[in-house]
């Protein structure tokens, strides 16, 4: 009878979400603990000793035992909010009690609608308690020895069966007993048909039968896990109904024991189905979010770049002119000393005059190549970039350029969108420069995107400028290189990633936003993905009879 006061005392925690579970026997010489559930029993050696005390004077209520110090000590330890206490059963001849007594760390969960489900268990405890006392229990118990196997079915499910179905239908979840070779004793009615059964039909039917192909393996090395254990193990089955359909449960099990031998398992499940379709709905749904992510911290950064934008054209423009002049530094410099030299000394050979002179002339001609390459930052690879500039829609031009992305992008599966304002948008520049930049960057946010992720392209309306947007959920780019991507010749290292350019680069992108005075910014995170923000002017005085669209 231990034993089914152990199992009772699992499911009245189960269902009531108990952290822990007494069930202590107090009278005037001592204090005994007859089942527990929860983590490390030792703890509550003082707390019972305090109950003993209360238990010989003035009686065990909730009020008296809330003010004991080795509560608060109770409660500390096992991180808990709520307490319920109930005299299950008594013996008025020996002053003696068995109190319940349930912790958890869930405010008001024992407020009436629990007691409502807690007083029809506390009925099965108080009558498991009287069978164990009672001598004539004892002795019909020697008698049932009919087979080992029919005495470990009614030491599981006799004298109290008519209680323990009551307790099964308080559930909508699985609650189930094994017998020790892992078949179906018994299930409760909302267990049996979450998998499409009747209990009846479940009983005698191996527990691994119903579950799915896939999962058998894993649910048996539970199973063994579980056999080898004797605190409550929690483990996932995938079941195949009775009508085929896929539903998975979530187990807490533990076995039962009599007389250190095996005789069966008691289980409670959770059809967790609908929570796995969630977990996959969030996984589908996680490239949107770091998209969502991305513009939300665009957005947010716009109102710093607008305070901070004087600040950083300063700092670029003394940046710039402390690398120019240390470039220019060395070859000046050789440049007015051996130039000096000769000056000075009218008596220099003329071996060493022409050789200083051979230095100049290098160091010139280097000075020249310096200047050439501040001059002609508007070429790339040779190529000189001129302006032919004209009034046209951006708006039909960047439709243009996504229709044209489309299918690489339809090849790795990315979804790319487009989202734009209802009135039309004006510039005066070159469109097929800023078509060939506006290109370079939607080609590469789609080749350093992953399979299945997303591209996409906003523009919105200022008071006087358009900004497009560029966002991917792709590979990022490293915050060590972010600084540099728009320098001539740099190239972003990626170990063991090999994706070909587009053959125009950032460079020329930047240098046609730059002729067109606009502006270009970068925001990026490796793995998650980057964000190319362009700002260009408006043409608010359009006559709209020249407009090329």
């Amino acid at each position: 009878m231990t034993g089914s006061i152990d199992n009772t005392l699992f499911i009245l925690a189960k269902i009531t979400k108990s952290k822990a579970a007494l069930l202590l026997k107090l009278n005037n010489l001592e204090s005994r603990v007859i089942s527990f559930v929860g983590e490390n029993p030792n703890k509550l050696t003082e707390f019972n000793d305090s109950l003993f005390h209360l238990h010989k004077s003035s009686g065990v209520e909730l009020t008296s035992v809330e003010s004991l110090p080795a509560f608060k000590s109770v409660t500390n330890y096992f991180g808990v909010t709520s307490c319920f206490i109930e005299n299950v059963f008594s013996v008025n001849e020996r002053n003696e009690s068995v109190y319940l007594i349930l912790f958890t760390d869930e405010i008001n969960r024992y407020d009436q609608g629990s007691r409502d489900i807690l007083f029809p268990i506390i009925n099965i405890l108080s009558n498991q308690l009287k069978e164990a006392e009672s001598e004539e229990y004892q002795a019909a118990e020697e008698e049932m020895l009919v087979t080992e196997e029919s005495v470990d079915e009614k030491f599981i499910l006799e004298n109290w069966k008519e209680n323990f179905n009551d307790l099964l239908n308080l559930s909508d979840d699985i609650i189930l007993l094994l017998d020790s070779a892992g078949c179906f004793l018994k299930i409760n009615n909302s267990g049996a048909l979450t998998l499409d059964y009747k209990p009846e039909e479940l009983k005698g039917k191996h527990f691994l039968d119903i579950v799915s192909d896939e999962n058998k393996a894993e649910v048996s090395i539970a199973f063994n896990s579980l056999i080898h254990s004797k605190k409550p193990t929690t483990f996932r089955a995938e079941f195949k109904t009775k009508l085929d359909k896929n539903v998975s449960v979530e187990f807490t099990a533990k076995t039962i024991i009599k007389e250190n031998k095996i005789i069966g398992l008691i289980g409670i499940g959770k059809d967790i189905s609908q929570l796995k379709k969630y977990e996959e709905e969030v996984r589908r749904l996680k490239p949107k979010l770091i998209e969502a992510e991305r513009i939300i911290q665009v957005e947010r950064s716009r109102v710093q770049h607008q305070k901070s934008i004087i600040e950083e054209l300063n700092r670029l423009k003394s940046e710039f002119v402390s690398n120019i002049s240390h470039e220019f530094r060395t070859p000046l410099a050789s440049i007015i000393g051996f130039s000096e030299t000769i000056v000075s000394d009218p008596d220099l050979p003329e071996e060493m005059k022409a050789e200083f002179n051979n230095v100049i002339l290098t160091e010139g001609k280097r000075l020249a190549k310096l200047i050439n390459d501040v001059l002609d930052l508007s070429k790339i690879e040779g190529n000189k970039i001129t302006l032919v500039k004209n009034n046209f829609n951006i708006i039909s031009m960047l439709k243009k350029i996504i229709e044209e992305n489309k299918p690489l992008a339809e090849e790795k599966s990315i979804v790319l969108n487009y989202e734009y304002p209802q009135n039309e948008i004006f510039i005066e520049g070159d469109e097929e420069k800023l078509a060939q930049a506006f290109d370079a960057l939607i080609n590469n946010a789609i080749k350093f995107t992953n399979n299945q992720g997303r591209v996409k392209v906003i523009v919105n309306s200022l008071y006087k400028e358009v900004e497009i947007v560029v966002s991917d959920t792709g590979i990022g780019i490293p915050k060590k290189d972010l600084p540099y991507i728009f320098q001539k010749f740099y190239r972003v290292s990626r170990p063991g990633t090999e994706i070909p350019g587009t053959g125009i680069g950032l460079v020329f992108v930047k240098q046609i936003v730059d002729l067109h005075k606009g502006l270009i910014s970068v925001q990026s995170e490796l793995g998650n993905g980057t964000t190319f923000i362009i700002k260009l002017l408006k043409n608010t005085r359009v006559n709209k009879s020249e407009v090329r669209s």
